[in-house]
């Protein structure tokens, strides 16, 4: 286990509880309505959105990249699967996931297409993706982890390539252009969905 994972790890425990409670009203509930049987959160950190689904009796398998947040997960009795950086997860899981959320997550990774083929590969048709991602500088400079920025046109067009459609698109906190490139917690969430073949 590197010492950049666990600081990492050590980084997201110390995020404010405001954050939290900003997330579990704000944010979560808008995910319950695309939730089927089986969900992953995938980046799933140290289990915010799992804790949610779990409180509404919703399962949802974590996934993540980094060792100490599954161990986290996992004390806090979620099902959590590590990632591993060169292999993708839903090889031999072809078409069994209802929705997979990607909550700040796009923005960490260096090679999208390598996730997002490995996502669609796993989604159901008719399936869900729910994407959140940090847009203005604001908040994509507030995570020295952060490799690749993107704005909603950029977003688009990524999932395009992969025959997602977006069906629903929101703001948070609120969608005021003021905020953009202020607020470190501005982020565009939007729920795509999986055509068919």
């Amino acid at each position: 286990m590197s010492d950049s994972s666990h600081k990492y790890s050590e980084y997201l425990k110390t995020r404010r509880w405001s954050g939290l409670i900003y997330r579990y009203i704000f944010i979560y509930p808008f995910f319950l309505q695309y939730l089927g049987l089986k969900n992953v959160d995938y980046g799933c950190g140290i289990g915010d959105f799992l804790n949610f689904a779990k409180f509404f009796k919703k399962h949802a398998l974590g996934l993540d990249i980094n060792p100490h947040n599954i161990q986290i997960c996992r004390q806090q009795g979620h099902v959590a699967e590590l990632l591993k950086s060169n292999q993708q997860y839903f090889t031999d899981k072809k078409n069994s996931i209802n929705c997979i959320v990607l909550d700040n997550v796009l923005e960490h990774i260096s090679d999208p297409h390598f996730v997002m083929s490995d996502i669609c590969h796993g989604l159901t048709t008719g399936g869900y993706l729910i994407i959140g991602i940090p847009v203005g500088q604001a908040g994509y400079k507030a995570d020295p982890d952060h490799k690749m920025y993107y704005d909603e046109d950029a977003l688009k067009s990524l999932l395009e390539e992969y025959s997602l459609i977006k069906t629903r698109a929101f703001y948070r906190p609120l969608h005021i252009k003021y905020f953009r490139n202020r607020l470190k917690q501005f982020c565009y969430y939007a729920v795509f969905q999986k055509a068919g073949a």
